[in-house]
């Protein structure tokens, strides 16, 4: 029975075919604006993420007594023998402050990297909260950062993977980064907390040993700012709650167009969730229409015995099929689209130096299944209702066609 109940539903859709074929046209479109709209969105998203982080930070906090350079860009802390204690902002709870990083610095000489007399910046930082340093590796190894790793600084030489010497002490050459333009961060030698802190010994030796390297210091914060706060609000409230910082502010306009394409993207997924419930609405009419025009149908097929589970079956399996097909074809056209985007836009944007970061192929493949599992449910709550109250009707009055 099952096996006839398909075989009719299959029949139904092929008996109709300007209707079926408009029906899993409309499906198609709204599936795949869908599915496009997803990851590219996703995929904009994490570009938008990566190229504003490259940008550096909103606010720098650092030591009252800091002398500070103005850069292009906030993507270090200024080398300084001053301290803060490393939960400063913490304990202050600055609701304008969004994520914080914080920094150690420490300039040394006679590191064995470089020439003998060679200034070094050797620059510690969290893995876990870091946005300046990260999003700049030009190439790096094929796992996470860990103890005994370090990053080149873009003027640094240091092939991937081999060992640096620094005071003595083997190191890995985790990354190299892509030139900044700002000093510091080209020339500086980047690593975790904890291979910073291994290496106060071998400092001490060579002279007395920096404050920063003493756990729960660190040289200053880097923050970027909470959505829809500003820089002055920000300022305000960090020098009225921490006492005996600076703050210095980057690009405040910058600032602004982030949290402005950020609001952006929120409406365009918005209005493609709107697109999508018009389409499921306009399914549910088309089934809707159907299942009127099939009364006779219905009732015949009521009069030789089908059951109303079985009445509802064969319109929720062709209710299915319809939608399934529909949802696969549109998944194959945003694959298409996504393909053409590539080739043009992104294509355009690598050459002129803005990265453009793909999402990843299985949660790729997951918006695909969602989207098509969507359709069909789509379909099923479309039909569900009038078919449920036609399966409910007596045959006489079905086949009679009375409202």
């Amino acid at each position: 029975m099952r096996r006839l109940l398909l075989s009719l539903a299959l029949q139904n859709l092929g008996r109709r075919k300007a209707r079926s074929l408009l029906l899993i046209a409309a499906v198609a479109l709204g599936t795949g604006v869908v599915f496009t709209g997803l990851v590219l969105m996703r995929s904009i998203d994490r570009s938008m993420a990566t190229g504003f982080t490259r940008l550096g930070a909103d606010l720098m906090v650092v030591p009252e007594g800091a002398l500070t350079n103005i850069t292009a860009a906030l993507l270090v802390v200024e080398p300084t023998d001053l301290v803060l204690d490393a939960d400063t902002l913490a304990r202050a709870g600055i609701a304008s402050l969004g994520r914080v990083a914080a920094q150690k610095i420490v300039r040394v000489e006679h590191s064995g990297i470089g020439s003998h007399h060679e200034t070094v910046d050797l620059i510690g930082f969290q893995p876990q909260d870091d946005f300046t340093v990260q999003p700049w590796l030009s190439e790096k190894l094929n796992r996470p950062l860990q103890a005994g790793d370090v990053i080149l600084g873009a003027a640094r030489e240091g092939a991937l993977g081999s060992q640096l010497l620094i005071f003595g002490r083997p190191h890995v050459v985790y990354g190299r980064l892509e030139r900044t333009g700002v000093g510091t961060h080209e020339r500086g030698v980047f690593m975790s907390f904890e291979t910073l802190e291994a290496l106060a010994p071998a400092i001490a030796g060579r002279g007395a040993r920096p404050a920063v390297l003493a756990p729960g210091k660190v040289t200053g914060f880097l923050a970027e700012l909470a959505p829809g706060a500003t820089a002055l609000q920000a300022r305000f409230a960090l020098l009225s709650s921490v006492s005996g910082v600076k703050v210095v502010a980057g690009d405040t306009t910058l600032s602004g167009i982030r949290q402005g394409l950020a609001t952006l993207l929120n409406g365009i997924l918005a209005l493609m969730a709107l697109m999508f419930v018009s389409t499921a609405l306009m399914v549910s009419v088309l089934f809707s229409a159907i299942v009127t025009e099939r009364r006779g149908e219905l009732g015949l097929l009521k009069a030789i015995g089908a059951r109303r589970g079985q009445v509802l079956g064969m319109m929720l399996a062709e209710a299915v099929l319809a939608t399934g097909i529909g949802g696969t074809l549109g998944i194959v056209l945003g694959v298409l689209a996504l393909r053409l985007f590539e080739r043009s836009l992104v294509y355009h944007l690598q050459n002129v130096g803005v990265p453009f970061q793909w999402v990843e192929t299985p949660l790729a493949a997951a918006f695909g299944v969602g989207a098509v599992g969507l359709a069909c449910a789509v379909g099923v709550l479309g039909v569900l209702y009038p078919a449920w109250a036609a399966s409910r009707r007596d045959p006489y009055d079905l086949v009679r066609g009375e409202s």
